[in-house]
């Protein structure tokens, strides 16, 4: 299986942070409060066990934004939140707490989706600028349901190997107690391209 080295985790975590950082505060003026992050962690694993990891993270019914991205790297790119949760956001970002349940839930799927593109492009943009590489990226998609039917639906980045670069990032608006997680999810192919950019990019040799 494909390793990254230390330096190799530090870098994609340290330039997904960055974007995420962007993406936090254009979110935080949307909800007028504060975003905090977490740090990011980077690892390898097999499919299914990026899954569990993110089903214990956010629960096994959630909302998903996804977006597939394809440039000198590939993958997808998914913001998830716990779907009971889901709500809770659409009122922070509409400020309104007076709303009836039926209209936020019409709201519900075109709020979270501007959300998704909001952070997901952030993030894939920061990682295009730093490695001068450009990103074309699918119409981002709106999907609510079981973790696991979510994931093997749409992972079409899983192309050729069961291990997977799974990059997680936790972010949470304490005062509607909403917590989200950005996860990006590489096959080894593509594992192997982003290890070679961040190599030329930062001069390190194999």
């Amino acid at each position: 299986m494909l390793e990254l080295t230390e330096f190799q985790q530090d870098a994609v975590a340290e330039l997904l942070n960055i974007g995420m950082g962007k993406a936090a505060a254009s979110l935080s003026e949307m909800v007028k409060q504060k975003v905090d992050l977490s740090i990011p962690s980077v690892e390898i694993m097999l499919r299914h066990l990026a899954v569990d990891h993110i089903r214990d993270t956010v629960g096994n019914e959630v909302t998903a934004v996804k977006e597939t991205f394809k440039g000198t790297f590939w993958g997808d790119a998914f913001l998830l939140f716990p779907e009971s949760q889901s709500l809770e956001l659409v009122r922070a970002l509409l400020q309104e707490d007076g709303l009836p349940l039926d209209m936020l839930s019409e709201m519900e799927q075109e709020a979270l989706t501007e959300v998704g593109n909001i952070i997901l492009n952030a993030c894939l943009g920061s990682l295009a600028n730093i490695f001068e590489q450009s990103f074309h990226c699918d119409l981002p998609r709106y999907a609510q349901g079981a973790c696991d039917i979510i994931f093997n639906r749409n992972l079409v980045a899983a192309r050729s190997a069961d291990a997977v670069l799974l990059v997680r990032m936790n972010f949470s608006l304490k005062a509607n107690n909403v917590n989200g997680l950005l996860t990006l999810m590489m096959d080894v192919e593509s594992m192997q391209a982003l290890t070679d950019l961040i190599n030329t990019t930062f001069g390190m040799i194999d």
